[in-house]
């Protein structure tokens, strides 16, 4: 069976033998009429003239003088004219979305010839009109008046918006259209009008000979121009349709044909008998049902393996959803050489686009600091994490950013983002002033463009580049000056409309080419991709200010229209092709996609054609919780070997605490080594407060012994730090925060607050200090200071290790002193459930003291001095009765532990106990079983638990 366009070259080569000079083959669009000349060309058995091929949009605007404009242009006209009568003022970015779709609206309406005036009447006007509404139908009224009764029972609010634009939108047209002609410009739908009016006139005349093929749906303007082409100078149409579709009512798909086939003049052009192409050719059909887009790209590729490499041409890869174009690409078996994309590709979707939206807020969210601009480091990450980035740097753009995780860098200036190793990273992070944007983004495009490789992608960079260079040609033209925040939200809705047209060789290869791409073609061999609702056809949505009611009255396009174009669309593929496979996304709540395709569902209950149905899906069980137990191999019991005796590890407190906490969180941090990634942190967290708090005192206390040589602490001595402490808290933010040793860190958001709160605890650990001078401080923050080996059973020897924030001595008493920041306790109940693996009641800061007051009697030996584990914690701090010693026993019967020498006896027992355990070649590594403990576990996602 021959194509549609072959069969069209055959007749028009014996019907126009010898006027084959003067005649113009009109088509729905270019592609149809690239591929008519080549089966134009097969079927000449000599040289001849060629007929002018052309598309209809061709033909209508080249009968008219009128330049059409470009839409960002039309829109900056609009916005002057809509300014004028509408009495709240819109910038140009708030206009630009209601200016595209009025454009839309305003070209629907003279496509479709409606009488503006009484169709952009208010409720008012409309009442008056009532008295004569011969132009309407009964239909036509009884729309209009459902809208306005409708409209009146609305909320105040919602009619007053409507009702401002409304009020106003046959004046914007009006003075729209003639600011357009007095400069000889135009929309297309203005030209479509002005040529149908001015052959119905008499103003403009056809000559030659004509031919239109292969059309469906016309607007009212191109029904008017074709009619007169059929009437005036014997015009001929070539339809391409079926019976299957258009003898039957409840087809949507023939919905247009039957209008016309009744239409005055349109109804002769149809032949005596209708082709029954698809009860004749009756194509093999199969439907398959396939998991994901990226199911549906592996399952195309196996087919795609077994055709026939001469011809590919003949093989049509048709998308429903846009976004499976480069999942089918990259799924392509190798052996096909040539393929040919037709399609128009939206380029939001481009990697490029999600690149210049995040240079775009690295430029708003810069802030200028003394020696220039300062980038916030999430914007920098975010770009240096962009694929576009790490494709052309990977090596480059992991160290810098390891470097900002590492040193907590929240701000980082140009300097230091420049790098001579990449010429793309100085002309990226570079504060720009908004009149530069323009220049800005073109030369980061330019650059990146320059680094990559491929065809595809060369067509964002250019489209991208095309489009910002017309923008900014406009902006001045019409003087417009965007802040940065303005700039942003119109590049996002101009971004929005663009689609990138792929160039390629059209009559070789394999076809891969959206649903619209189709038309007035033919092929062998069909697949189908993401057949479901909302993809094909595609999601039903007419953006307009038009009303539904109102459009439908005045016969302008609804959802009903676009949905009758998809089906034949369709339908239309399988006109006279041999092999279809209708793939469907069977995941269709996860994807944009619906259900399956009410196409499928038509031909599987309606068509009577063979049906063959195939479901890929993978079995879905719920798999039973994995248990992680790590046992002890020869590996494991060497790294845990550091710990002993010989070994260069030792064990702190923290780590005993983790093990009670969760044996498996133990091994992966202490023997796995598993650590937590960098990250950095723009606000202070539990762990960096109480880092700055710890650093703070140990500095204002170890500063003020070396300048005034010595460890006694007095009045004075607090006083004097006290008034140091602002100083020393904004060294510790610079610290935490990378910055260099003469930059001074700048206080913002929550972390204002933050350094208040940080102040007030250590002011009242100071005040506690006065109150309780003199005293001698022993050590701050000592760590290799106070370590022990610890005997095991089996001669094993442990090491352990502790940093005690401060040990000081007050009159006879040594005291070993933490600081906590959070709310902490000082009692417990006994050391054994001190030791109690998953306890409710653990208290870990009591298990940490004992531990340093363990460390420090191992160290100094026997004394007659009593050591007073204690702790400055933040919720106590601020009591009245404030008391920093542990506690042990019944809440109501608990002791203050003056001296902690009686109770390390039982203290270390249990120590050696627990170790024993974990030295112990039988004993596992598991996952505890309270998960309230899991829920801030860096580990839990290895776990799946928490």
């Amino acid at each position: 069976m021959q194509t549609f366009l072959e069969d069209l070259a055959e007749k028009i080569i014996k019907d126009y033998q010898g006027d084959l000079a003067d005649l113009k083959v009109i088509f729905p669009n270019r592609r149809a009429g690239l591929f008519f000349e080549n089966a134009f060309l097969k079927h000449l058995n000599g040289p001849t003239w060629s007929p002018e091929i052309i598309s209809l949009e061709d033909f209508i605007l080249g009968l008219s003088p009128k330049v059409v404009l470009d839409k960002i242009t039309l829109i900056f006209k609009l916005h002057e004219v809509y300014q004028k009568h509408n009495p709240f003022q819109e910038n140009f970015e708030q206009f630009f979305f209601w200016g595209d779709l009025l454009i839309k609206d305003f070209d629907d309406v003279d496509k479709y010839m409606v009488d503006a005036r009484p169709l952009f009447a208010n409720l008012a006007q409309w009442k008056a009109l009532t008295s004569d509404t011969s132009f309407l139908t009964p239909e036509q009224i009884r729309l209009i008046e459902q809208f306005w009764q409708h409209f009146e029972q609305r909320p105040t609010d919602a009619k007053e918006k409507f009702k401002r634009v409304w009020d106003i939108l046959y004046s914007v047209y009006s003075d729209f259209r003639v600011l357009l002609e007095q400069e000889n410009h135009a929309y297309s739908g203005m030209v479509y009008r002005d040529v149908a009016k001015n052959l119905k006139e008499g103003t403009l005349q056809l000559d030659g000979n004509f031919v239109f093929a292969g059309f469906n749906a016309l607007t009212k303007a191109e029904e008017e121009i074709i009619s007169y082409a059929v009437r005036e100078t014997g015009a001929k149409i070539y339809w391409d349709y079926d019976a299957y579709y258009t003898q039957n009512n409840a087809q949507e798909a023939g919905s247009f044909f039957r209008e016309y086939r009744n239409h005055t003049v349109l109804s002769k052009t149809f032949p005596a008998e209708t082709p029954n192409s698809i009860a004749t050719n009756k194509p093999e059909i199969e439907v398959i049902g396939v998991s994901g887009n990226m199911g549906q790209a592996k399952l195309l590729s196996q087919y795609l393996e077994q055709i026939d490499l001469e011809n590919p041409e003949k093989t049509a890869v048709i998308l429903g959803d846009e976004g499976l174009l480069f999942p089918v690409l990259h799924a392509l078996p190798e052996k096909l050489q040539k393929v040919n994309v037709t399609m128009g590709y939206p380029l939001k979707s481009a990697l490029l686009f999600t690149l210049m939206e995040e240079v775009l807020q690295l430029q708003k969210h810069k802030k200028e600091g003394k020696e220039g601009f300062l980038f916030n480091h999430r914007y920098v990450v975010n770009i240096l994490k962009h694929a576009l980035i790490r494709e052309l740097i990977p090596e480059l753009s992991k160290s810098i950013i390891h470097q900002i995780e590492t040193t907590n860098k929240v701000w980082l200036d140009e300097a230091a983002l420049s790098h001579e190793e990449s010429s793309l990273l100085p002309l990226i992070f570079k504060g720009v002033k908004e009149e530069e944007l323009f220049v800005y983004l073109k030369t980061i495009i330019l650059s990146t463009g320059k680094l990559q490789e491929g065809e595809v992608q060369s067509s964002f960079f250019f489209q991208f580049y095309t489009t910002l260079n017309r923008l900014e040609d406009v902006t001045k033209q019409f003087g417009l000056n965007l802040s940065i925040s303005a700039f942003i939200r119109l590049f996002r809705q101009i971004i929005q409309g663009v689609r990138v047209p792929f160039s390629g060789e059209p009559l070789e290869g394999l076809q891969v080419m959206g649903v619209l791409e189709s038309r007035n073609l033919d092929f062998e061999n069909i697949y189908i991709l993401s057949l479901n609702e909302d993809n094909f056809p595609a999601k039903g949505s007419v953006h307009s200010y038009i009303p539904y009611n109102i459009r439908k009255a005045y016969g302008l396009p609804t959802l009903d229209q676009h949905d009758a174009i998809y089906g034949y669309l369709f339908y239309r593929l399988l006109h006279r092709a041999k092999h279809v496979k209708l793939f469907y996304n069977t995941e269709s709540g996860i994807t944009k996609g619906g259900e399956m395709s009410r196409y499928i569902q038509q031909l599987l209950y309606e068509s009577n054609l063979p049906l063959k149905q195939k479901l890929l899906a993978n079995p879905v069980s719920i798999s039973p919780e994995h248990v992680i137990s790590i046992q002890k191999t020869d590996l494991i019991k060497a790294q845990l070997a550091a710990y002993l005796e010989g070994g260069n590890k030792k064990l702190t407190p923290t780590a005993l605490s983790t093990y009670l906490d969760c044996r498996l969180k133990f091994y992966f941090k202490y023997v796995a080594k598993l650590y937590e990634p960098d990250e950095v942190q723009e606000e202070v967290d539990a762990a960096l407060f109480g880092n700055i708090m710890h650093d703070v005192l140990e500095w204002i206390y170890r500063d003020w012994m070396e300048e005034n040589g010595t460890n006694m602490i007095d009045t004075k001595a607090v006083k004097e730090v006290k008034e140091k402490v602002p100083g020393y808290i904004q060294k510790a933010f610079a610290h935490y925060y990378g910055l260099e040793s003469d930059k001074k860190y700048e206080f913002e958001g929550r972390n204002i607050l933050v350094k208040e709160v940080v102040r007030k605890l250590i002011d009242k650990i100071l005040a506690y200090d006065e109150q309780t001078v003199p005293f001698e401080i022993l050590g701050l923050e000592e760590e290799d200071q106070f370590q022990y080996l610890m005997p095991l059973t089996g001669n094993k020897k442990v090491r352990l290790s502790g940093k005690i924030d401060r040990l000081d001595k007050v009159g006879e008493t040594v005291r070993v002193l933490d600081y906590k920041s959070g709310g902490d306790k000082i009692s417990f109940r006994s050391i054994e459930e001190l030791f109690e693996r998953e306890g409710k009641n653990q208290n870990k800061a009591a298990l940490q003291t004992l531990l340093y007051s363990f460390l420090y009697t191992k160290k100094v030996g026997d004394q007659e001095s009593a050591v007073c584990p204690g702790l400055f914690y933040g919720r106590g701090l601020f009591d009245a009765h404030f008391d920093y010693r542990l506690k042990m026993g019944e809440s109501r019967k608990s002791q203050t532990i003056h001296d902690a020498r009686p109770v390390l006896e039982a203290y270390e027992k249990h120590l050696r106990t627990m170790l024993d355990e974990i030295f112990a070649d039988h004993t596992i590594f598991n996952q505890t079983e309270d998960e309230k403990t899991c829920s801030y576990c860096p580990y839990n996602a290895i776990c799946n638990k928490g």
